[in-house]
């Protein structure tokens, strides 16, 4: 839960659609109204005369929450245009096979080969419920198979990616007449993931087995943290599990983030307002998007 609801906006729309369960419905103990973590970000040098608002999210969202503020609404406002992760996931059919060609690969070693026997039954007992077909997870490389049961679990907690936030925000610009852009294509967000070394993705694996029995109470304090605008719980959150691993941040997060910097940079060099809709994970912490480039000279301030 904590790799998929703050980081991944790919796995949040594609897995959860694929997923043909339809699970029982279940009551979570989130907050019902929210200030997630909203910051202003303008050039305090010659040339940065752009302005942007970063605004963290979680890619996938119980029902009837409240996180829109008047403060979001005035950025969405004076925003002449939306800047997200990755566009085409209305594209299913196109992300599916862009994400089959990453993930399946011959040769692989059935999955059961990839964790401790000690965790056998407890894949089984997964693979079960995800009501994914083991041959299908046994032809995927590690990190594949390893998001797909997450996102399964993430679906069995009663959640989906159709109302995320991200979703929400483009059908509002696009009815605006507002341009949308991506800080990433469905391939370079996907093969982040596909360029991790093996005993990371193992490591992966073994998270999300380990951690099953946790997904609800692990969601609920992420999502809560976020709702609230808690910035020093959500580094607590997203620090641990398989980002507490130096290699497997570097690639999924710290990368990441480094090349955003630079595609934001160009843009507040340029006139205009745009709002930033990225996962929350980016935006805390040491390694976040905002803490970079306020050593670029830009002035931080957080209005939310």
């Amino acid at each position: 839960m904590r790799i998929l609801a703050p980081i991944l906006t790919l796995f949040a729309a594609l897995m959860l659609g694929a997923c043909n369960n339809t699970p029982e419905p279940v009551t979570l103990n989130t907050v019902k109204t929210g200030t997630p973590a909203l910051w202003k970000i303008s050039g305090t040098q010659p040339g940065q005369i752009g302005v942007a608002y970063m605004f963290g999210t979680i890619h996938i969202l119980p029902d009837d929450v409240q996180w829109r503020t008047p403060a979001l609404e005035a950025a969405i406002l004076e925003s002449d245009r939306l800047v997200i992760e990755v566009l085409g996931l209305d594209d299913a059919q196109g992300a599916a096979k862009i994400f089959s060609r990453l993930a399946i690969s011959p040769g692989q070693e059935k999955l059961e080969r990839r964790i401790k026997p000690s965790l056998h039954d407890d894949l089984d007992r997964i693979i079960d419920s995800a009501n994914i077909p083991e041959r299908s997870l046994n032809r995927m490389e590690t990190w594949a198979a390893a998001l797909s049961l997450a996102s399964a679990q993430t679906k069995g907690l009663g959640l989906n990616s159709s109302s995320g936030v991200e979703e929400i925000l483009t059908a509002q610009f696009t009815k605006a007449g507002k341009p949308i852009e991506a800080l990433e294509t469905i391939e370079l967000q996907l093969g982040y993931f596909d360029k991790l070394p093996e005993e990371q993705q193992r490591q992966m694996l073994t998270s999300v087995v380990e951690d099953s029995s946790d997904a609800r109470q692990d969601f609920e304090n992420l999502f809560n943290a976020w709702m609230t605008g808690n910035v020093e719980q959500m580094v607590t959150l997203t620090d641990t599990g398989i980002l507490a691993d130096p290699t497997t941040r570097k690639y999924l997060l710290v990368s990441r983030n480094l090349d955003w910097v630079e595609q934001l940079d160009k843009r507040l060099q340029k006139p205009g307002t745009s709002l930033i809709a990225v996962g929350a994970a980016h935006l805390v912490g040491p390694d976040a998007v905002q803490e970079t480039l306020a050593k670029r000279g830009y002035k931080i301030e957080k209005i939310q």
